[in-house]
């Protein structure tokens, strides 16, 4: 199944919808930000960097028929942040190739947002979409053993520890959720 572009979710208090050229300000914004980075990049990403994830952001719809949604709440028409699945193929996991068929769940919020329950919204929201769309299968998340309100979030939404990755930095956490 592919399609052109994100279809648009609503929940009680955001709206997700994908990527536009007019966002990537906001992006530059939420992947400049060191307390966003701090247990995904490391540090801030430049901005053309952050053009290349828009990009792949829209890629991921035109290939395979998800990935990634902009979060935005409803009542402000404030952005949240970015949230979706998509498959990054990752050197750190060619170690471990079916993970390379799974779709990998993936969020970060701006620091404003977090804390909030917008998080488990808007997850819950993509997670149920996922289901619904794609069927049957496991969805995998790579947590840094430090992120404790990111491992919440996951095993609230039904992830569990499945396997520790040493990288060269630091051993990251991935886990994995059986489509309900």
């Amino acid at each position: 199944m592919t399609r052109t572009s994100a279809p648009v979710l609503h929940t009680e208090r955001l709206m997700l919808r994908g990527h536009q050229e007019t966002d990537f300000e906001a992006c530059v914004a939420l992947w400049g930000d060191p307390v966003v980075t701090r247990y995904t990049t490391g540090r801030p990403v430049a901005r053309q960097d952050v053009w290349t994830r828009l990009l792949r952001h829209l890629g991921h719809w035109m290939l395979y028929g998800f990935g990634y949604w902009l979060v935005f709440e409803r009542s402000t028409g404030r952005f949240v942040g970015e949230m979706g699945i998509a498959r990054f193929k990752r050197d750190v996991l060619s170690n471990h190739p079916a993970f390379d068929a799974l779709p990998e769940a993936g969020w970060v919020l701006m620091p404003w947002a977090q804390g909030q329950g917008f998080a488990f919204e808007a997850l819950d929201a993509i997670l149920q979409w996922r289901d619904l769309n794609l069927g049957q299968g496991a969805t995998f998340c790579m947590i840094d053993p430090a992120n404790l309100p990111s491992l919440r979030l996951a095993a609230k939404v039904g992830f569990r520890v499945h396997l520790t990755i040493d990288t060269d930095h630091e051993p990251l956490e991935v886990l994995l959720r059986q489509g309900m």
